[in-house]
């Protein structure tokens, strides 16, 4: 965490200048606390620049190494935990979760990231057993179909647009468009509808999820050739709300704008879901407080073993037996080198970190991946209570995606609350950007979310007394065109086979980062590990 940081009322004309923040509007008041939190950006880079471990006075002894404690990570330990076999999870921030972190330091808990689990697919085996073990999935209708915890799906109203200068249910205002809008729209969902149920003439799927269930018809993988911009042109879309509208599915998931993602992908976030039941009709979203950092929670809360945070893991080299991790405790005021020898190893982080910590043969094996820069800001804060204030809000033409409500499931309505607010930043340039966003200050950052609702909440400054800021550099993988066969690989293979006893196991493996993949490809990381082990894990859980 860094310092506690306070946001005067000159900070805020000077990094606005905005009309609505002229004197008159805005008088003497408390100023706006608040810090710039992790991902550790700059501890991480030292592995970047060639940091290495020095010998520890010490071997220490594992069963299982798991590095990284993201969603993958979370579920590695969960189904090593169900086969009898501990592990040691290695983390190099202060909290858990990777970008499904969360915080409890206010009125209600808040996403830092990965804030919601639209219903899943009924092959997506793992989350459905990990919602069943939560409690979270209740049974089953007389299709086969899986019901869910009703305070769990989220509540109404659970999205609106701000367009025109007012608020909008749902994020298509069809009051507000205009006919040839209306028309393009009409002739997209035709187009989704026709995809999600389209069958490949390998006999599978056009689109699901996991991805590796997906068809690999020529014809489909084709769509992954072009840009999603590119897509729609061909298509004739031309509509400035329908494009909008996509490039904001493109932005939530992939962190990319329509000129540098995939159309394969940009297809897949609409017609990969297919679960429709009566109790569905409401909304298809598993909504918690915490957002996925509740899913995470319950992972870690069942494996058997314990997690260590503030280790920067230098290398991971094959061993006879075994696996040799090299490790820097940064705990203390000194770095103190370790070195951990295990049975086996997953590597639960990126590829472009993976890659610096293997040996040069087992780097191959790891697929490359563009990644997207992330802003997430959590405002505390005051004000009336409204009925029609949704769980989600989205304002139209905004260089954000909005912001949630971490309070919105709570039976009790409350005037102080959370409000989560996403920036994602879908420029092809992403190293440029990155930059730019770690060598920005608390009080920019703070002021830009501030700047980006106020069309919309012109009396937020007033009833914010926190604004804390996370900055993710990489937050996910961005598939751009070509991402389905990158590194010359087959299209949507996710082998989590490194070398004998490392194994992967991250969203990079597909290259899309949904809770569902990232619970996958642990589950499969930690079946092949307890297969090399000779555990008898059962049942394949996929």
């Amino acid at each position: 965490m860094g310092p506690v940081a306070a946001l005067t009322r000159r900070d805020l004309l000077a990094a606005i200048g905005a009309a609505w923040l002229v004197d008159v509007e805005l008088p003497a008041r408390r100023p706006i606390e608040g810090a710039l939190l992790g991902a550790s950006h700059r501890v991480g880079h030292k592995l970047r620049d060639g940091a290495q471990a020095a010998t520890a006075t010490r071997v220490e002894r594992a069963d299982v190494v798991i590095v990284g404690s993201g969603a993958s990570g979370a579920s590695a330990a969960w189904r090593l935990a169900a086969a009898g076999v501990e592990t040691r999870l290695l983390e190099l921030e202060p909290f858990a979760g990777g970008t499904s972190a969360w915080g409890e330091d206010g009125v209600v808990a808040h996403p830092w990231g990965a804030h919601y689990l639209p219903a899943p697919n009924p092959s997506a085996l793992g989350t459905l057993r990990l919602l069943e073990e939560m409690g979270e999935l209740t049974g089953w209708d007389a299709g086969g179909n899986p019901q869910f915890k009703e305070e769990s799906l989220c509540h109404a109203p659970d999205e609106r647009l701000f367009h025109g200068g007012q608020w909008h249910p749902s994020l298509i205002p069809a009051s507000a468009l205009e006919p040839n809008d209306l028309r393009e729209l009409a002739r997209f969902r035709d187009v989704r509808n026709r995809y999600r149920t389209l069958v490949g003439r390998d006999g599978r799927p056009a689109f699901t999820i996991p991805l590796s269930l997906s068809s690999r018809d020529p014809e489909l993988l084709d769509l992954d050739r072009m840009t999603m911009a590119a897509w729609l042109d061909r298509e004739g879309f031309h509509s400035q709300f329908v494009r909008w509208y996509v490039e904001y599915a493109t932005l939530d998931d992939f962190g990319a704008n329509l000129t540098d993602v995939s159309a394969w992908a940009g297809l897949h976030y609409f017609c990969a879901r297919k679960l429709e039941t009566d109790q569905l009709h409401g909304s298809h979203y598993l909504v918690w407080p915490e957002g996925n950092g509740r899913l995470v929670k319950h992972l870690l809360g069942r494996m058997h073993g314990h997690r260590e945070h503030h280790q920067l893991v230098t290398r991971v080299e094959s061993i006879r037996d075994g696996v040799r991790v090299s490790a820097l405790d940064l705990r203390g005021s000194a770095p103190v080198p370790r070195t951990i020898e295990a049975r086996a190893v997953i590597l639960a982080i990126p590829g472009f970190i993976a890659r610096r910590l293997v040996a040069p043969a087992v780097a191959a094996r790891l697929t490359p991946r563009a990644s997207s820069p992330w802003v997430v800001a959590n405002l505390h804060v005051t004000r009336p209570f409204d009925p029609n204030h949704a769980w989600d809000s989205v304002l139209y033409d905004s260089p954000s995606l909005g912001y949630t409500d971490a309070g919105h499931q709570r039976t009790r309505p409350s005037e102080q609350t959370v409000l989560t607010h996403f920036r994602a930043y879908g420029s092809p340039n992403v190293e440029a950007t990155r930059a730019d966003l770690i060598g920005r200050g608390w009080a920019s950052l703070a002021s830009d979310v501030l700047l980006d609702l106020a069309p919309a909440h012109p009396e937020l400054a007033d009833s914010t007394s926190r604004i804390d800021v996370m900055v993710w550099g990489h937050a996910m993988p961005r598939p751009r065109p070509g991402f389905l066969n990158a590194a010359g690989r087959e299209p949507l293979e996710t082998d989590p086979v490194l070398d004998e006893r490392i194994a992967w196991a991250h969203v990079d493996q597909s290259g899309y980062a949904l809770f569902e993949e990232a619970n996958t490809h642990g589950i499969r990381a930690a079946e092949h590990i307890a297969h090399v082990l000779g555990v008898n894990a059962g049942t394949s859980w996929l």
